[in-house]
């Protein structure tokens, strides 16, 4: 299976969609996202309720939008419902982003499956199956693999689909386990999302993912208390949305004995980390991070917090998670752009504290870039070790904590210029490092060597490497940076045969620095 593609499940209902494309996800250890569900978490109302409240029209407006937000992904299973070929758009969409399978069944063998599961077919309350699977057939007569599943039961026809796209057994891989009881455990691996009901040795966790991550992934995680779902990214860093996981937390009774799991990238992280700090004084966390940059950075180390209009991050707590859940699997689904952010704080790790593993990058970029399973595992739990002995021994940020600030002042200072729109958080740490080796070299810190393998290794890894925008644009909000005393910054640069160390010097310095970046 290529980089970027999806395989989209298709066909009438009762063809089997859902049941052969958890069957095929586990089979070759890929995401699944069944549409109609994300359509639900979307809408908080099942398909049912939504025909109901909305009739057809809403639901397939609903439908379309879900089918954009899940074609930005990678590698992913998709079981579609069996209207979603009815737009044209659609049909555009997936045979541009993916590879389209029809399960076929006829009338018969659908008619006896649809008779078993009663009440969940809202449109057989308007339209009669015969007439509907009729007028719908032209519908599946297009595809890049056809399987007739009559015969055949579940497993059969999720092997039939996974021998006519070629897509590959998953193997098995290594996992590592981290920390302590004192720290917090970090268990890294592929497929380790299934083990967390072993792991806490209870089932009554209360999720809190987004529209997106929940319907990928919080079936892999088993029986649950209750689930909340947030909006997508830095909109679900609000004080509002605290209070609704507060009203949720109260429903369902939530007691200092119960456990949140935060399941996503870093802003779900952030905004469940800050409801378990709060919740009655504190309960437990798990953290299941689900992109590569929450996988490394956010999830551990139990900085939580939301945004206020006046600013980022302002009102948080510091909240250990009792374990990291970091599953590598997850990370095959990313958006390459998503993927991309934490591939710059990986980079920063090894720049800034692990010559190793930054040779470890510069071997296997092509790994990388494919994001191999082994290798990830490798990388992510190299980067967790780090950040964890550095937490273990500052974790309130006083000291040696500080040295993960690599490349993070002019970072910041990029993304507030740009109204936090045009520049991500790993490209921006990206371009942040090359100032701050730049600088490092201006110092005699660092040798001109070092800047050149950290400039080829970002182009490599398809990272930026310059700024697009003069030192004017950014002055003012770098000089609003936290690690600011008396005017003069504090940069974390890095140090030739050591590792990075905090420097505090005239701010004339570091645009020097910027500007001769910017020109290059």
């Amino acid at each position: 299976m290529s980089r970027g593609e999806l395989v989209f499940l298709g066909g009438f209902m009762g063809s089997g969609k859902t049941s052969v494309g958890q069957r095929l996800a586990e089979a070759v250890g890929l995401p699944f996202v069944d549409l109609d569900k994300a359509i639900e978490l979307r809408a908080g109302a099942s398909v049912a309720e939504i025909f109901a409240s909305q009739g057809e029209e809403g639901f397939r407006r609903l439908e379309a939008q879900s089918l954009r937000e899940i074609s930005d992904l990678e590698r992913c299973i998709v079981a579609l419902g069996g209207g979603a070929l009815k737009d044209p758009k659609g049909r555009e969409l997936i045979r541009k982003k993916g590879r389209l399978v029809i399960l076929d069944a006829s009338a018969d063998t659908v008619k006896n499956r649809v008779a078993a599961q009663p009440g969940q077919r809202p449109l057989l309350k308007m339209e009669n199956l015969e007439d509907l699977w009729e007028r719908r057939r032209p519908l599946y007569s297009d595809g890049d693999l056809r399987v007739e599943t009559d015969h055949l039961n579940v497993s059969q026809v999720a092997e039939a689909v996974r021998e006519g796209l070629s897509l590959p057994l998953k193997g098995d891989c290594d996992q590592r386990i981290l920390g302590d009881e004192r720290t917090g455990l970090v268990v890294v691996g592929q497929g380790v999302l299934s083990k967390l009901p072993e792991l806490l040795g209870r089932t009554d966790t209360y999720v809190v993912a987004d529209s997106m991550t929940g319907p990928l992934f919080e079936p892999v995680v088993g029986q649950t208390r209750g689930r909340s779902v947030l909006p997508r990214g830095e909109d679900a860093k609000t004080m509002d949305v605290v209070e609704g996981l507060y009203d949720d937390f109260l429903s369902v009774g939530m007691d200092r004995g119960d456990v949140v799991l935060a399941l996503g990238g870093g802003c779900v992280g952030d905004v469940a980390g800050f409801a378990a700090a709060t919740w009655m004084r504190g309960i437990e966390l798990v953290q299941c991070p689900t992109t590569l940059l929450a996988q490394v950075d956010s999830s551990i180390g139990g900085k939580v917090g939301v945004n206020l209009p006046q600013g980022k991050n302002l009102v948080g707590a510091f909240h250990r998670p009792k374990i990291v859940l970091s599953d590598v699997n997850c990370l095959t689904s990313l958006s390459w752009k998503d993927y991309r952010q934490g591939l710059g704080e990986v980079v920063k790790y090894g720049l800034g504290e692990d010559p190793e593993l930054f040779d470890l990058l510069e071997r296997n970029v092509e790994g990388l870039l494919r994001r191999d399973p082994g290798l990830l595992v490798e990388v992510v739990a190299r980067c967790a070790s780090i950040k964890l002995d550095l937490v273990s021994r500052d974790e309130r940020e006083h000291d040696v904590r500080t040295r993960l600030n690599l490349g993070h002042t002019v970072a910041h200072g990029l993304e507030a210029a740009s109204g936090y729109r045009d520049w991500s958080h790993g490209d921006a740490v990206a371009v942040g490092m090359v100032v701050a080796t730049e600088l490092s070299c201006r110092l005699g810190e660092c040798d001109r060597h070092r800047l050149d393998r950290l400039n080829r290794l970002l182009t490599d890894l398809r990272l930026p490497r310059r700024p697009d925008r003069p030192w004017s644009d950014l002055e003012c909000h770098i000089a609003r940076d936290k690690k600011f005393r008396k005017g003069s910054p504090r940069l974390v640069l890095p140090r030739s045969g050591e590792v990075s160390f905090v420097w505090e010097g005239p701010i004339e310095e570091l645009r020097r620095a910027y500007e001769e970046v910017y020109r290059s």
